[in-house]
């Protein structure tokens, strides 16, 4: 392996990491309306798509675009089964992983088109919402118990993740680089580390409001499919990164200041 790959491989992995990290504290610091919102944000996605889009043709990078919006239904699953082993487990990752890979291979093989993708989800998406309505628990929120060095660890796992995926594209192919793409690694830090450090009403309440705050993600990859023919890479980027911080900015502006309850 020549140093400068290397280089931008370690790049790839402490970038994810530190946004991984910091999204999660934020989370544990700001309650779950708001940090589930943030940690909504396309944190991994937004550093994995600008080396595909920097390394890859627009046709190939559109339609990974498109299959990580249709392949973000199956993040719904993932929070799903989480909230629903949550209060049970601390092995909720594994229900929340086995839900999103079933989802994930059954959605694999559906076309990639972001028209679909959004027809897909946002279905999802309501449903879920209307079926973890009845885990909410109330909660006092406390002080986060242990230390940051297993939080540091999972960050660095999330880096090497995105570091994998985006260095085998080429082999993958823009579906399953997509798909791959969108395995919720940074929610899967953030639920872990939650549940942990903050119990498991935490988490839920934080989990559902996740499931609203998936939409940044979508937006990033919708407009991202949509506008990379007509407008070229950097345009299109930089317009999906606006759209995906405009969505998650909509959600922290609505979101109701008084705790997340069993009714709401």
């Amino acid at each position: 392996m020549s140093s400068d790959l290397l280089v931008e491989l370690l790049v790839r992995v402490f970038a994810t990491a530190g946004i991984v990290i910091g999204i999660t504290l934020s989370v544990e610091r700001l309650g779950p309306k708001i940090g589930g919102a943030l940690a909504g944000l396309p944190i991994v996605i937004g550093p994995a798509f600008f080396f595909i889009v920097r390394d890859h043709s627009i046709e190939f990078s559109a339609n990974a675009a498109a299959a990580s919006l249709i392949s973000l239904a199956a993040t719904q699953a993932f929070l799903l089964a989480y909230i629903f082993v949550a209060a049970r487990s601390r092995a909720a990752i594994l229900a929340a992983t086995l839900a999103w890979a079933v989802c994930a291979w059954g959605l694999s093989w559906v076309a990639p088109s972001p028209w679909t993708g959004l027809l897909i989800f946002l279905p999802a998406m309501i449903a879920v919402r209307i079926l973890s309505r009845r885990f909410v628990r109330p909660f006092t929120p406390g002080r986060a118990k242990g230390t940051l060095t297993l939080l540091v660890i999972r960050g660095v796992a999330a880096g090497l993740l995105v570091a994998g995926v985006t260095a085998a594209s080429w082999q993958l192919g823009p579906v399953w680089a997509g798909l791959l793409i969108s395995y919720p690694v940074g929610l899967t830090v953030i639920s872990m580390t939650i549940h942990h450090r903050s119990g498991a009403d935490m988490v839920i309440s934080t989990l559902r409001a996740v499931m609203l705050g998936v939409l940044s993600p979508v937006a990033f990859t919708f407009v991202l499919a949509v506008l990379l023919e007509p407008l070229g890479p950097v345009l299109a980027f930089a317009l999906a990164l606006i759209a995906g911080v405009l969505a998650t900015s909509g959600l922290i502006l609505v979101a109701p200041k008084k705790p997340d309850t069993a009714r709401s």
